[in-house]
C-alpha cells in the first residue's frame, strides 16, 4: 500500500533541484532521505574508460563517512569486475569490496550458477565478459572470428553447422555481426535454450556523443525468435529484483540511484521507486533534461554538474 502510494506521489509532475543550489539546511535533508545508494560508474564515478571525474572518489568517501551503504551498479562489460575494483581503489580514500560492485556478467553467472546450468552457452560479448564465464566453469562455444561469408554455403555453416547449445547471452559484442545474430535466432527456436541479456541500454556513450548499444541488437533477437532475454543488466527486470533483494530491509524511497542516463539509469531507477540523481558528466546534459515534460517518466529528482557537487557545501 505504502509503494502504491509513494509511486503515485511520484507521478505526479514536478522539477528537479539541483544540488548546488540546496541551503545548507536542504542539503542535509538530502542525504538524511536515504540509507543506500546505487550509483553508476561510468559517466559518474569515471569519464568512459578513462580517469576518474574530479572530486568523485571525495564524493563516495562522503558519503560513506555519512554511514551510506553503497553499491556501483555498471554495464559496463569491456572491463572486467577485477578491472573496476582495481581503479576504484587506486584512489587513496577509498577501500570498495568485490561485493559491492554489479556487474552484467557477473549477474548473469550467478543467475546460472542459481538453476545449476551445465549447457553449452553461445555468448555475444566481451572477452571479458566471456572469461568470467569460463572462470565459474561454463562451457563457450566459439565463433570463427575474422572469418569472411563469400557464399550461401558459407553463410549456412556459419549459421547451422554449430553445435547447439542451451544459453543464448547477449552483451556488448564489439564484433557483432548479422551472421551472429542469426546464429543466435535459430539456437533460440529451441524452446529449451535460455535466452539471457545483460547491459541492455538502447545508446551507450563513445567518444562525444553516443552509438548503438546492446538494447538495439537484443531487439532484433527479441522480434525475430518471438521471445523474451530475461536482462540482467541496466534496465532490466530481473536486475531490479536483484538490487531489490540486496536491500530487502529498505524501502525503496530510502533508496539514491546515481546515474549520467536519462533512459538507463533514472528511467530504470524512478520506475523501482527510488529517488534519483542524474549527474551531468556523462551521457545526459542539462539541455536534456529541460527538454524533458514535467511529467516525464525520466526526469530525475536532483541534478549535479559531477558527483564533487556532493562535497560542496557552500550555499
Amino acid at each position: 500500500m505504502l509503494r502504491r502510494l509513494w509511486q503515485a506521489a511520484r507521478s505526479k509532475p514536478y522539477k528537479p533541484k539541483y544540488i548546488k543550489q540546496l541551503s545548507a539546511v536542504e542539503r542535509e535533508k538530502f542525504f538524511n532521505s536515504f540509507d543506500v545508494v546505487f550509483c553508476d560508474c561510468d559517466g559518474v564515478v569515471w569519464y568512459t574508460l578513462r580517469d576518474f571525474i574530479p572530486g568523485s572518489a571525495q564524493a563516495i568517501a562522503e558519503l560513506q563517512c555519512r554511514g551510506k551503504q553503497l553499491t556501483f551498479v555498471t554495464n559496463n562489460s569491456i572491463s572486467s569486475v577485477d578491472q573496476h575494483l582495481q581503479k576504484f581503489n587506486s584512489q587513496t580514500e577509498l577501500k570498495i569490496e568485490k561485493r559491492q560492485i554489479v556487474h552484467p556478467a557477473q549477474t548473469i553467472c550467478d543467475q546460472l550458477k542459481s538453476i545449476g546450468f551445465e549447457g553449452l552457452i553461445y555468448c555475444l560479448a566481451t572477452p571479458p565478459f566471456k572469461q568470467l564465464l569460463r572462470d565459474a566453469g561454463f562451457r563457450l562455444c566459439e565463433d570463427r572470428e575474422g572469418f569472411t561469408i563469400e557464399s550461401i554455403a558459407d553463410l549456412h555453416g556459419a549459421i547451422f553447422g554449430a553445435e547447439t547449445v542451451q544459453a543464448v547471452i547477449i552483451d556488448v559484442d564489439f564484433n557483432l555481426s548479422a551472421t551472429k545474430l542469426m546464429r543466435a535466432h535459430v539456437q533460440l527456436q529451441n524452446p529449451n535454450c535460455l535466452f539471457l541479456a545483460g547491459a541492455a541500454d538502447a545508446m551507450i556513450p563513445f567518444g562525444n556523443g553516443n552509438i548503438i548499444g546492446p538494447g538495439a541488437f537484443i531487439d532484433v533477437v527479441t522480434k525475430a525468435s518471438g521471445r523474451q532475454p530475461m536482462v540482467l543488466g541496466k534496465p532490466g527486470e530481473a536486475l531490479r529484483q536483484i538490487l531489490r533483494d540486496r536491500h530487502s530491509d529498505c524501502s525503496a524511497n530510502r533508496v539514491l540511484f546515481v546515474g549520467d542516463s536519462l533512459a538507463s539509469d533514472i528511467g530504470f531507477a524512478r520506475a523501482s521507486g527510488y529517488q534519483t540523481l542524474l549527474v551531468l558528466t556523462g551521457g545526459s546534459s542539462a539541455a536534456d533534461v529541460a527538454n524533458l515534460p514535467a511529467d516525464h517518466a525520466h526526469l530525475p529528482d536532483y541534478v549535479c554538474d559531477c558527483l564533487g557537487d556532493l562535497c560542496d557545501k557552500s550555499e
